[in-house]
This record gives C-alpha cells, structure tokens and sequence, in this order.
C-alpha cells in the first residue's frame, strides 16, 4: 500500500520535479519504504509514489515503467488476480520487469485499453498512469472506493494525491469550507463524494477513471452493479456458493511477504474472516498461492478447537471502559475457541486526546469519534509487529446489516397510512428509536430521501440556526442541497424493485464510500497498515445481488446467509448474536462538566466567531441541551467540535 500524487499540465508551465517531491512529502505515513519521482520528457506530467512494500519487497519499486519506457505509473492497491494476468499478459508478448501485483495494470492497459483493464482487475486500489506515446494521463479509482484519490484544478494543472494534503501542499491553493459539504455533513454526518469539505478539491467517485488529454478531462464509470435478480438458487445452494466465493476472498487476501493478522471484535463479520483464514492456513500449509505467508512464526495452524500446538495467527481487539460499548470478553472468548495470539486494548476517555492527530489524517470533520477508537486499534496492530491486516467492513452493506435495513422493513408497510395516524403512531409511547419515529412521521415514499431520513443527524431547521452563511446572516437549509439531490440520479440501473436492494446499492455508493471505508483507510495508513476488506470483493457482490432480497434479510434478521454459512465454523452464540458494531462513547465523553483544554478551546465563543461558521449562541445551546441529559445531541455537537478543530488543524 502507498501514497500517490502528481499532475497534468492542462495549460500551464512544464511540470518541475521539486513540486511532485512537495506532494510526496506529506504523504511519508502512508509509505514509508520508498520514494520516488517521474516527470515526463516535456514536463506534462508528473508523478510521485510513497511506497510500503507488500508484495515483491525487494524488486517492486516505482514509478513502473514499461518495456520502451514510454509508460509510467505510481500504484496504491493491491491485485489480487495479478498473476492469472501475469501469465495471460506474458503469453500476449509482454515482459513485466518485476513480481509487483501493479505491474499488471500497466501492461494490460496497453493490451486491453483504460476501461478494458480496469474491469479485469479484482482488488482495491487507486493508480496513475503516463502514456507519452498518446501523450495522455490516467488515473483510476476501485469499485468500491477502498482506496482514496483526491484531484483538484488549479493554476492551469490538475492535481491529485491519495490525501487532500497532497493538493494542500501548494501554497498558492485557496482554503475555502464547502459550504453545501458542511450543511450536508451536519445533516448525514459525513461528507458525501465527489465533494470534500475544501472548496474546489473533490473524490475521484469509486468505479470512475479520468482521463487528461491535451487541455481537458472526462470522468468515466466502468462498473455498477444492478441488483438484477437473475439467480435461482436454493437457500441451501446459495449459502454453499456464497461460503466458497468468501472463503476464495480470503484466500487471495493472504499473499503477502510481511506479517499478517486479523481485527477480531467478537461479532460475526470480523469472527467469520479470522475463521475463514484459520481453515485456509490450516489446508495450505501457511502457504497460499505460491506466497510463504508471515506470521510470527512459519507452522502450519491447527483447526479451531486443536490443542496441539500453539497458533500464530495474531489478532487485534478493542475494549471500552463503559460496558454498553465493551465486547472485549466476546472477543477473548472467540480468540480461545478460534486458537489465535490475541492482542487486546482498552479505550478511555483520555484517549480522545488523540483527536487532533486523527483530524489530521481524517482531513473532513464528522458527526461522530469513531475513528479514534480506529485509530488505536491499528496503532495497536503495529505495536504487535503486524503490516496487513484482514477486517470486516463490507459485510452489513453486503447483506443488509445495520438496523436501519430491519427498521425500513418494518416501517415501510405502514407508509402508505394517513399523515394523521402514521404521526399518531410515531409519537406513541410504543417501542420505537428515534429514527424510525422520524422516518414514519414523515413518511417519505422515495427510498434515497428515506434513507437519507435514517441517517439524519439533524434537521434544515436546526442547521438553519446553528450555520451561518458566508456573508455572516443565518445559513438557509433545506431538503434540497445539490450534493444528496443527486443520489438517486441512476435509479434506472437498479434492476430489483426490492427496497432493501435499492437501499444496498445507494449505500454502497455513498455511507460505505465516504464514511466507512474513508475511515478504515485514513487510520490505517496512519500507522502505515494495509486494511484488507474481504466482504468488498466484487465476484461476491455480483453474487450476492443476484439472490433475493429475503436471503439477506428474513423475518427481521440481518444477514441471515452469512449467518446460515457459518453454523460450522462459528460458535451458536456469535454466530446469532445481533450487531453492535465499533461504536465510540462520545456522547458520555461530550458531557463531561470540562473538556480537555483542546476541545475547550475550540468550543469557545472567540474561536468559534473567528471561524465564523457556527452561530455561537447555537452552540452554546447545542452544549448546554447535551450536558443536560435532556437530548442525546451527542453527533450534532461532535459535528461542530470536529469542525472546529478541522478548521484550526488545516489552517481555514
């Protein structure tokens, strides 16, 4: 895994080395192995690569190049079929200069074109690439946005980097707030893509490619799925199917020449996968694809439940010192039925002192903190000697997991009620979250603007008071922000008239895309760790979309074929037990009666009214209502702390 950057001169001056050399330097964390620079003859464009060697330690070095050195390309990622390509590119005449997985991609763009290559690979990752011969630039981004890429148009060039500091870097580049990213954040409690939260930069979209040529560019799509339902499988057979498709995810996710371990937080997602690699070691021999795995020792790992020798697989958890957020004994217990080497830590309010640091890595503000708790768990998976670890996300949007998606099926039916009697119901003291109260109140027909109804953080007349606009009068929201009007923009691709499909594929494209795996990939790389997402394997996917809706979600349980596929790999206990997913105690933490001096700070009435996005009364209000007890306004006022320290972190 690494960190790329670089630029296209679309009507400007010749590229200097010196200015890809900046770019790269900020991006140290997310390869701290090698460094190197490429400009092309003319100065058209230029690329920069900080690497963390995974595979072909010693040979993989970049920029790669091909074979008349007319090609070149800075790669981070990971392809998982690259030798299958390997051996079909070297029987078309090509001669890849090294083992490295990236080189593949070069090579099959010469044979199979932009689009052509981009749909063969299967993995994550995101890569530029220079055609002198064509004299064009191409950058693309994977299915599912495991992997950032940034851009930016400025100054006659378009620049792009895995981390906005890699566009920041340029003194010259202006350090404006998205103000319809920021209303939209505080509505959802992320920032949906394309946009960011600095005016002018944007998220090269999952799925896309650019393409620069003379003084232009076009972004492409070259997958979606459709949710067509075109399997007519038995429950038994598609549980048999979808075990062998996760179980060969897995196994092409182990190849690596540097240790290798598991998140395990005791849950199904996480304890599947540490299952699933536990059986594949213990078939392969501790080896998988020709690839010697590391562990912290080579020996073959016995099945769970064998006594006789010790495991080496090692895993990583998290615990809370609150219990209503500690899973650390269901972790322990599984890491002893599952014989791992098991790494706990525990998370106290102290340790939101990190925030500061995360902010700098997470570059947008959030409505929430779990990415602390994020944070140091892969700091701790580096304490542990690991460089690769496998993880869980993926899963609920996969199978339809969170409790939105059994909530949405509960409400739906009653939509089609009067106005009168659905709010009637919703106000009654049946029981019932607050987000479905919402949902049903409203009763919202359309499935992208009930979904954003379930993810709301909060509502156009409380951002109305609290934001302010850029001329200092009260920000006007409202329900029609350009950046979530467009969501369902490609309704006409859905196949499946199923809600739950519609959702899952909304949410695919958006929540997963730009809060879950914007996570996982920002604390990770943090630490230089690569996260592995087995659940985001797109042959799984497309199996997947294919089945009925009831096979993911039936008589209101979640998940329902994982859970049927893993009855004789995991415990009863784990395998049934409902999600409760990472969360962060934040809200506890916000109304403690001070905060630590930082946050203090950043809350205060002449930082906030030198920032000059939040009505200061707003906020001041905001805080008392929390601490109070007498609304859970915990998201909302962590959107605004985070905003706040996001702000001063990047010099806004």
């Amino acid at each position: 895994m690494c960190g790329i950057a670089g630029m296209y001169a679309l009507n400007s001056a010749p590229i200097e080395p010196q200015e890809i050399e900046a770019q790269i330097t900020t991006l140290i964390h997310r390869g701290p192995n090698q460094g190197a620079v490429y400009c092309s003859p003319r100065g058209q464009c230029g690329l920069g690569i900080r690497r963390l060697s995974i595979i072909d330690v010693a040979g993989g070095h970049q920029p790669l190049v091909n074979e008349d050195s007319t090609r070149h390309m800075v790669y981070n990622g990971e392809t998982y079929n690259y030798r299958q390509l390997r051996t079909e590119l070297e029987q078309l005449g090509h001669s890849p200069k090294t083992l490295s997985d990236g080189e593949v991609i070069l090579h099959g763009y010469e044979e199979w074109g932009a689009a052509g290559v981009l749909t063969r690979l299967r993995g994550m990752g995101a890569f530029a690439l220079w055609d002198e011969k064509q004299q064009q630039l191409f950058i693309g981004r994977d299915r599912f946005g495991i992997k950032p890429l940034y851009y930016a148009e400025h100054a006659g060039r378009l620049v792009f980097a895995s981390e906005i500091k890699g566009i920041l870097c340029r003194a010259d580049f202006p350090r404006r707030v998205n103000r319809l990213a920021l209303d939209a954040m505080l509505r959802l409690g992320f920032v949906p893509g394309p946009a960011t939260m600095f005016e002018g930069i944007y998220k090269l979209p999952p799925a896309h490619y650019l393409i620069a040529r003379e003084d232009s560019f076009t972004i492409r799509n070259y997958w979606q799925l459709t949710y067509e339902p075109s399997l007519s499988l038995s429950e038994a057979q598609a549980v048999e199917q979808f075990l062998e498709l996760l179980d060969e995810s897995v196994r092409i996710r182990l190849m690596s020449e540097v240790p290798l371990g598991t998140l395990l937080s005791g849950g199904l997602d996480s304890g599947t996968l540490t299952a699933l690699v536990q059986h594949r070691l213990a078939v392969d021999g501790g080896t998988v694809g020709g690839v010697n795995l590391r562990l912290s020792k080579p020996t073959t790992i016995p099945p769970p439940g064998n006594d006789d020798e010790r495991p080496t697989l090692k895993t990583v958890s998290i615990g809370f010192d609150k219990s209503a957020y500690d899973e650390s004994a269901l972790a322990q217990n599984l890491a002893d039925y599952l014989k791992t080497d098991h790494h706990a830590i525990s998370f106290t309010d102290q340790d939101f002192d990190a925030y500061r640091e995360v902010m700098c890595h997470l570059e947008e503000p959030q409505c929430s903190a779990t990415a602390v708790p994020i944070y140091k768990l892969y700091q701790a998976c580096r304490k542990v000697g690991l460089t690769v670890v496998l993880t869980g996300e993926g899963s609920d949007e996969l199978m339809g997991g969170y409790h939105w998606h059994r909530g949405d099926a509960l409400v739906r039916p009653l939509l089609g009620l009067p106005a009168t009697v659905r709010r009637a119901v919703a106000n009654s003291p049946l029981p019932m979250s607050a987000a479905a109260r919402r949902v049903l109140s409203r009763g919202t027909a359309d499935v992208a603007r009930r979904y954003q109804d379930w993810l709301e953080v909060s509502g156009a007349d409380v951002r109305s008071t609290l934001l302010l606009a850029e001329n200092g009068s009260t920000h006007r929201a409202n329900g029609t922000n350009p950046l979530l009007m467009n969501w369902a923009e490609s309704w006409g691709t859905v196949k499946s008239t199923a809600p739950l499909h519609q959702t899952l594929w909304l949410e695919s494209r958006t929540r997963m895309v730009d809060f879950i795996n914007f996570e996982v990939d920002k604390m990770s790389m943090a630490h230089s760790i690569e996260a592995r997402v087995p659940f985001l394997d797109h042959h799984l996917w497309e199996f997947c979309a294919a089945l009925p809706a009831h096979y993911k979600l039936k008589r209101g349980v979640e998940k329902h074929l994982l859970r049927q596929a893993t009855k004789t790999i995991l415990p009863e206990a784990t395998r049934t037990r409902r999600k409760k997913g990472l969360a962060s105690p934040y809200a506890h933490w916000l109304r403690s009666k001070r905060l630590p001096d930082w946050a203090e700070e950043a809350l205060s009435p002449q930082v906030v009214t030198r920032v000059g996005l939040f009505d200061i009364s707003s906020v001041n209000t905001l805080r008392q209502t929390h601490q109070s007890g007498q609304d859970n306004l915990g998201s909302l006022l962590m959107g605004v702390l985070s905003t706040q320290v996001w702000a001063k972190e990047f010099r806004i």
